[in-house]
């Protein structure tokens, strides 16, 4: 149907739910599918199933048209294929503890992907949680350019061993625990954002994490942010300690400053707290 029609294909996302979801974006709108599976105890084992049904959900702006499909006797893996074959803007979503993929088996049906995005809305993940999450990661981070992380359940050492070993064009990171900015000195990323809690965030960190950069951490990076909720204005002489860097502009809620690294690249770290109750750290080259 969406070959017939000539649609231009923004992108293709998937999410590993129950049921299992595949959005085509469509320039202002997008297409919906939704496959259901026979239940089994909540767990979808493998792709060679056919869906009990498929619903089709056209959504522009406010208004919205659902149908039902046959199944056209395809499995859930030929679906897949299908629909991922419209773009080359392939993401793929996983939610944490809502069902379980046979993992592997979607790796080996999808192509590469633009955008990994794992998201966790449980206050109390357990150990099966975190064991399905880092497989997840480990079967589909070495081809993934880009990826998004929403309070996801991981042992320690999994950033430093993991992520920090692979090439990201962008790493979008929210309400992680356990987030050790000196580690993220070591990672090899070009664009970093950081959504966090105020308990999560340590200045003297991130003053040695900027210190590593001017020592030549990072080759890469291009942007680093860091957000995080505080009514405190933090002492941001902390931050910048032993930088040695100039001040472009320092007014009330706001500082601009230049550092320079060991290869002679300048970057602007601007530091702001505002609204009363927000605060960021921003990053960015300059040359």
């Amino acid at each position: 149907m969406v070959t017939a029609l000539q649609l231009h294909i923004s992108y293709v996302v998937m999410r590993m739910d129950e049921p299992a979801v595949i959005r085509l974006q469509i320039e202002n709108r997008y297409i919906e599918f939704i496959l259901e599976m026979h239940r089994n105890n909540k767990k979808i084992t493998n792709l060679n199933e056919l869906p009990v049904s498929v619903k089709m959900k056209k959504v522009k702006g406010t208004s919205e048209f659902e149908s039902t499909l046959s199944n056209q006797q395809m499995f859930l893996g030929d679906w897949i294929k299908h629909f991922f074959s419209f773009s080359v803007n392939l993401e793929i979503d996983f939610h944490v503890g809502n069902t379980e993929f046979d993992i592997q088996a979607v790796r080996n049906t999808l192509p590469k992907l633009q955008l990994i995005s794992l998201f966790c809305s449980k206050d109390e993940p357990n150990e099966n949680d975190i064991l399905n999450t880092q497989n997840f990661l480990r079967a589909f981070l070495s081809d993934a350019q880009n990826l998004e992380l929403n309070s996801v359940p991981l042992q320690k050492n999994f950033f430093l061993q993991h992520i920090g070993m692979i090439n990201l064009k962008e790493l979008q990171l929210y309400y992680q625990n356990n987030l050790n900015f000196v580690d993220v000195a070591a990672w090899n990323v070009e664009s970093c954002f950081i959504t966090t809690m105020d308990d999560q965030v340590s200045l003297r960190d991130l003053n040695r994490f900027f210190k590593l950069w001017t020592k030549g951490s990072n080759p890469k990076l291009k942007e680093f942010f860091v957000h995080w909720n505080t009514e405190i204005v933090p002492d941001w002489n902390v931050l910048l300690k032993g930088l040695k860097g100039i001040v472009k502009y320092a007014l009330e809620e706001e500082i601009l400053y230049i550092i320079r690294n060991n290869r002679g690249i300048s970057a602007e770290i601007k530091v702001e707290h505002y609204d009363g109750d927000k605060a960021s750290v921003v990053f960015f080259l300059s040359d």
